[in-house]
C-alpha cells in the first residue's frame, strides 16, 4: 500500500523523506514562492492521503476541497497555523513533532536573554562600524529572576538552563497545579505575581483566543525599568504598541522577539525604529539536529496514522478525529 502526500514546503529533511520513501509514499512539494495559493490548489486537484505541513495555514474550505485526506502532521510544534475543530469535524486527525526542538529553542531563548541582558547586536554593530564603545553597561543574569509563562518541554529546558548560570526560576501556567513537583522552579501564583517577581520574562505559551496580547502595558510595567522581554512561542502573545510604548519610553529596558503576529511580517511595523529591541525571523528552532529531528517525527507520526500504527498520546491534538 502507498500513500498520496503533499509536503507543504519546498523540501524535507532527509531523515523525514527517507521514512516516507521506504514506505512507498508519492510525494509532491509546495514551492516558497507558490506559498498558499499553490498548496490549496494542489490540495483540490488530486486525492491525497495526508499532508505534511510547515508553516502555511490550512483552511476548513482548504480541507473541503480534499475529502480523501486522512491526516495533517506538522514538521513542527504550534498547531494555530490549522483550523484545529474544522479538522475535528471532518476526522482529520492534525498531528504534532512535540519535543523535537526543545532544546533548539531553549538554546535560542538563553541566547535572546544574554543578548539582550549584554547589548551584543548594540556593541557588534558598533565595532563592525569602527567604534569601541563599552556602554551601555550591560547587566548580568547571575542572581537575577527569570519568569517563565508556560512550562511546557520548552520553558523546561530554559529553567536548567537558567539554573545553571544562577538565576532563580519561577513560572506559571493556568495549568501548572497539574505539573506535580517542579522544584528548584518556583510557582508563582498567578500571572500579575510572577511578572512582580521577574528580571526577564520569557514566554512559551501557545496562542489562543483568551491569551491574545497578554503582555501589554499593564504587564510591561510590572516587570519594570530593568526589565527583559523574550518571546519565543507566539508573536500574539504580545501587544507591540504596548511593547514599542514601553521601549521608548524607558519603562522597560529591552525586549527579543523570534515570532511576530504576523509572518513574515510588513516593511513598516509599529516596531520599527524601537530601540533596545531585537527581533529574529523565527529561528529558534533553525537547527540540523531540530529540522531533522522534527522531519523524523512528522513522517513518522503521519505513517503511524495511515498504517494504523499505534501513535505517542502526545503526537496527536485532536484524538477525537482519530475515533472518528
Amino acid at each position: 500500500m502507498s500513500f498520496d502526500i503533499l509536503v507543504t514546503a519546498p523540501t524535507l529533511e532527509p531523515a523525514g523523506r527517507a521514512l516516507l520513501d521506504a514506505a512507498g509514499c508519492r510525494l509532491d512539494f509546495v514551492s516558497f514562492e507558490g506559498g498558499r495559493a499553490e498548496m490549496e490548489a494542489k490540495l483540490a486537484a488530486r486525492r491525497w492521503d495526508g499532508v505534511i505541513s510547515r508553516f502555511l495555514p490550512i483552511s476548513a474550505a482548504a480541507m473541503d476541497s480534499c475529502p480523501s485526506l486522512r491526516v495533517i502532521s506538522r514538521a513542527a510544534v504550534g498547531v494555530d497555523a490549522i483550523d484545529l475543530p474544522a479538522a475535528s469535524a471532518r476526522g482529520i486527525a492534525v498531528l504534532t513533532a512535540t519535543g523535537a526542538n526543545a532544546q533548539s529553542v531553549a538554546e535560542f531563548a538563553i541566547g535572546l536573554m544574554l543578548a539582550a541582558a549584554r547589548d551584543i547586536p548594540k556593541h557588534a554593530e558598533a565595532s563592525r562600524q569602527g567604534r569601541w564603545e563599552k556602554t551601555p553597561l550591560g547587566l548580568e543574569l547571575h542572581g537575577r529572576c527569570l519568569g517563565l509563562v508556560g512550562y511546557g518541554r520548552i520553558a523546561q529546558r530554559v529553567a536548567r538552563i537558567a539554573l545553571a548560570i544562577g538565576m532563580r526560576v519561577v513560572a506559571w501556567s493556568p495549568r501548572l497545579h497539574l505539573a506535580g513537583d517542579i522544584a528548584p522552579v518556583l510557582r508563582a501564583d498567578s500571572l500579575q505575581d510572577l511578572l512582580q517577581q521577574s528580571d526577564v520574562l520569557s514566554l512559551h505559551a501557545p496562542l489562543t483566543a483568551a491569551n491574545r496580547g497578554m503582555i501589554g502595558a499593564e504587564a510591561l510595567d510590572l516587570l519594570g525599568p530593568e526589565g527583559i522581554l523574550v518571546n519565543t512561542a507566539r508573536g500574539g502573545l504580545v501587544d507591540e504598541a504596548a511593547l514599542a510604548e514601553a521601549l521608548r519610553a524607558g519603562r522597560l529596558r529591552s525586549a527579543a522577539l523570534d515570532v511576530r503576529p504576523v509572518e513574515p511580517p510588513p516593511a513598516e511595523t509599529v516596531l520599527t525604529g524601537v530601540p533596545n529591541l531585537i527581533l529574529a525571523p523565527h529561528m529558534g528552532s533553525a537547527t540540523t539536529t531540530a529540522r531533522a529531528a522534527t522531519a523524523r517525527a512528522a513522517a513518522t507520526h503521519l505513517l503511524d496514522v495511515l498504517l494504523g500504527r499505534p501513535l505517542p498520546p502526545e503526537a496527536c491534538v485532536n484524538p477525537e478525529a482519530l475515533a472518528r
